[in-house]
C-alpha cells in the first residue's frame, strides 16, 4: 500500500499544488483480495469528513488533529521529522528513508503502516523535542 501511495502522489506531483500556504488532504479507497493483494479503487481529493459512528468520529478526529499538527501555525515542528502522528512523511519526491547509520543494510522506508500508532509515545517525543529547542533558544540569546 506504501507504493499505491507513494506512486500516486508521484505521477501527479506537477499538478498538486506546492504553496506552503495551502495543503490538500486525499482519501484513498483500497480494496484488498483474499491474497491481501492491495487495489486502487479511487483517490478523493475532497474526502468526507463526517463521523457515521463513534469509531469513525475518533478515527477523524485524530486526522485533523495531526493535519493541524502538520500544517504547525506554532511553528514547533523542526522540519527534519520523520513520522508525525499518524502520517508517514514523503518529500523530495520519495518517501523519509529510516538512518541507519550503525547498519550496513539497505535503508529501510520509514513506514507504520498497519503497525499500531502510539499516539502518546508520538505526543512525548514532540515534547521533549519542543523542549530542547527552548533551551537551545536560551543558551542561544545568553551567549
Amino acid at each position: 500500500m506504501d507504493d499505491i501511495f507513494i506512486k500516486s502522489l508521484q505521477s501527479v506531483q506537477k499538478t498538486i499544488i506546492n504553496d506552503k500556504h495551502c495543503f490538500e488532504l486525499y482519501g484513498y479507497d483500497i480494496l484488498l483480495d483474499s491474497t491481501l493483494k492491495p487495489w486502487l479503487i479511487e483517490i478523493n481529493a475532497s474526502p468526507a469528513l463526517t463521523a457515521s459512528s463513534q469509531d469513525d468520529f475518533e478515527l477523524k478526529f485524530r486526522l485533523l488533529d495531526d493535519t493541524l499538527t502538520i500544517v504547525d501555525m506554532e511553528n514547533r515542528l523542526t522540519g527534519r521529522e520523520k513520522r508525525i502522528g499518524g502520517f508517514d512523511l514523503i518529500w523530495n519526491d520519495g518517501p523519509i528513508y529510516i538512518d541507519d547509520s550503525n547498519n550496513n543494510e539497505q535503508p529501510r522506508l520509514n513506514s507504520f503502516l498497519g503497525c499500531l500508532n502510539d499516539r502518546d509515545e508520538q505526543l512525548k517525543k514532540l515534547y521533549r523535542q519542543i523542549a530542547l529547542n527552548k533551551k537551545a533558544s536560551k543558551m542561544e540569546s545568553i551567549n
